[in-house]
């Protein structure tokens, strides 16, 4: 059964360039910001950075994924927000989760890379699907 917080939801990824010089310290940051900021408007995802990129899915309800990303787009932590892929589903990958970070692995960073150079053509949904259970398969192994 799906849970009236799940109906109607959306699920965005987005890439980004992350700014000089950026530390293990604003990451923190922005995983305390999200832990207080997301739950409110029924925001769960994942953060993974490494090899001075930013890749974020955001799930929720339509208005508040994409007013966050809004957001997102005006922080100084990072530049070129792009997003590779949007869609709608009922059930969601990071339920519980306001914001993970995962530092990102050689072949994720390929992975998200080969995403980007297509993003501006239709994205198969399998690569997307399986770059997110990727993720989801990560966090499940943290301690």
């Amino acid at each position: 059964m799906v849970s009236p917080m799940n109906a109607h939801i959306i699920r965005l990824l987005y890439i980004s360039d992350a700014a000089e010089g950026l530390d293990e310290e604003a990451v923190t940051a922005i995983l305390k910001s999200a832990e207080k900021n997301n739950p409110p408007l029924g925001i769960t995802g994942v953060l993974v950075f490494g090899g001075g990129v930013f890749a974020q899915v955001l799930e929720g309800p339509e208005r508040g994924v994409l007013g966050k990303y809004v957001q997102v787009m005006g922080d100084s932590r990072h530049r070129n927000c792009r997003i590779v892929h949007i869609t709608t589903t009922v059930e969601r990958l990071f339920e519980g989760v306001s914001m993970a970070a995962l530092q990102a692995l050689p072949l994720e960073l390929a992975q998200i890379a080969e995403l980007d150079a297509h993003r501006k053509e239709t994205v198969p949904p399998e690569d997307f699907k399986n770059l997110m259970n990727v993720f989801f398969s990560r966090l499940q192994a943290l301690p």
